[in-house]
């Protein structure tokens, strides 16, 4: 059942790279502006962005967490293990305020489905929340689509080949445009993604095993021993990082020793 809108409110995260359009979606949903978009690295603080809006029509009152974007290529090392770390400490502050009922991961349409946006994706769905949190594909800047449900029809197969496999997908803009010539794309754009924001939330909210990552982060050190065998779980943590997200291996230890040193 959907949530009415004097309830506490439902956690939803929206992540992807830079510029796909993570800020203008969150207007899109207030239906103004709420949320700036940043202009690149320097106006980043690292920390997610909280807003609180409510959709009295689907009786939906809702929590957007707008994280930073993961781009390896404009990132330094340091600011790129940062936003990972600030990402992980959101996933677990939100298990003691309802959980997290859906993942909005914003890709461009138009553009190609590059490493770093398979990298995105297994970073926050398969490691920081463990495959347990639904994930909805959000398609921006297809305003001149005539259509713009066809760009899912068209790429659907792309997308998945590339291992992105959500449980539900909305093709949008973002944008009225000049003299609002896409204003009726606009609205119809921000019932689409309410709705699906309405489906995801008749399920539960998912918890992901925090303290899985607080136990295998505590036995790191033994990498570092000569003819140490790693532990099923530890191998298994760094094959999902190194290989499933092609962090390299230092990021990987760095990353694993940041989220244990918050932790503790």
């Amino acid at each position: 059942m959907a949530c009415a809108p004097n309830t506490a409110p439902l956690n939803f995260i929206v992540f992807g790279e830079m510029g796909v359009g993570k800020s203008s979606l969150v207007n899109l949903l207030a239906g103004k502006t709420v949320a700036k978009s940043s202009s690149g690295l320097k106006s980043c603080t690292l920390e997610s962005t909280e807003y609180t809006i409510t959709s009295p029509e689907h009786q939906l009152n809702i929590r957007l967490f707008d994280t930073v974007g993961l781009n390896n290529v404009t990132m330094t090392d340091k600011s790129y293990l940062d936003a990972l770390v600030k990402a992980h400490k959101l996933i677990a502050s939100l298990q003691n305020q309802g959980g997290v009922h859906g993942l909005l991961f914003c890709i461009k349409g138009g553009n190609r489905i590059l490493e770093s946006t398979q990298q995105n994706y297994r970073l926050f769905h398969e490691f920081l929340c463990q495959e347990k949190v639904p994930l909805a594909l959000v398609i921006t800047n297809l305003e001149n689509e005539e259509n713009m449900d066809d760009w899912w029809t068209t790429n659907q197969g792309d997308i998945k080949q590339h291992g992105i496999v959500p449980v539900t997908q909305v093709c949008i803009t973002t944008i009225k445009g000049l003299r609002n010539v896409y204003e009726d794309k606009y609205w119809e754009s921000r019932k689409k993604v309410w709705d699906v924001l309405a489906t995801l939330a008749r399920g539960d909210a998912c918890s992901v095993d925090i303290n899985w990552f607080a136990r295998m982060c505590k036995k790191l050190h033994q990498f570092f021993i000569p003819g140490k065998a790693l532990g099923k779980s530890r191998e298994k943590m760094m094959k999902t990082l190194t290989t499933r997200c092609k962090l390299p291996k230092q990021d990987a230890l760095q990353l694993l020793r940041r989220i244990e040193s918050d932790e503790n």
